[in-house]
């Protein structure tokens, strides 16, 4: 049964322009590094140029998840400056709070409903329409206009998102919102992150539709093969790697 929302949401996708996904990315970069990171290190790793990413990076040192430290040098010349993360998702207690949350619900639906991934695949869905605005069928906007409206949609979702190359494109998801909850029960939370694609791109009319998926949650990555499509799709197939161990549904 679908999920009917009556009411209006607040997904912190719109009226914002801080680019929290990117931001996510550079995140988990300074926290999975056993040495500060310089702005081209952090450039280079997220493919952006350097003014952007010392202007991500500078945000994180005023919003406190970073801290800014000089190096010293082999040779003549100023310090260079570095960037070490300071851990938020491991220290912040409301990332705390929506991560035990997360748990609950998750053990909940995984653990009332035989048919747990489908059912969280169409409630992906649901959510996915709900945050999108709809467009208008008989004026159908380009598909890489709506391929950007979904990059756009999932980089403010904190997915860190990009499109790879190639006739069709590959979604590359760089972070996992809830990473320990999606390493508990996989088959759950990556079909609701499926059916949120899809949902967005159902609402935009698109002729696109997730038709694969591929999570690495060791190596924080996430591979969707976009596919031609029209309509409602059914339940996406995963390729879940976890911990070192693989498994396919």
């Amino acid at each position: 049964m679908a999920v009917r929302i009556d009411h209006p949401v607040f997904d912190g996708t719109t009226g914002r322009g801080d680019h929290r996904g990117r931001r996510t990315h550079v995140i988990r970069l300074l926290r999975d590094s056993k040495e500060p990171l310089t702005v081209e290190q952090v450039a280079k790793r997220v493919g952006l140029p350097p003014n952007a990413a010392r202007f991500h990076l500078e945000s994180l040192v005023e919003a406190g998840f970073a801290v800014r430290m000089t190096q010293n040098r082999a040779t003549p010349g100023r310090p260079r400056v570095a960037y070490l993360g300071t851990l938020p998702t491991q220290t912040d207690e409301r990332e705390q709070g929506y991560r035990l949350l997360s748990e609950i619900l998750a053990t909940a639906v995984a653990s009332a409903n035989g048919d747990a991934d489908e059912w969280m695949y169409r409630a992906g869905i649901d959510w996915g329409r709900c945050i999108t605005s709809r467009c208008d069928p008989e004026c159908p906007l380009p598909e890489t206009d709506n391929l950007r409206g979904l990059v756009e949609k999932l980089d403010a979702l904190w997915f860190a998102p990009e499109l790879a190359g190639g006739d069709p494109p590959t979604l590359v998801l760089y972070n996992f919102p809830f990473l320990e909850s999606t390493r508990r029960f996989p088959q759950v939370l990556c079909q609701l992150n499926a059916g949120l694609v899809n949902g967005i791109l159902e609402e935009m009319h698109s002729g696109y539709r997730l038709g694969h998926l591929r999570a690495n949650l060791a190596g924080h990555r996430c591979e969707g093969d976009l596919v031609k499509a029209t309509g409602r799709v059914a339940k996406v197939p995963l390729e879940v790697t976890a911990n070192h161990h693989r498994r396919t549904e």
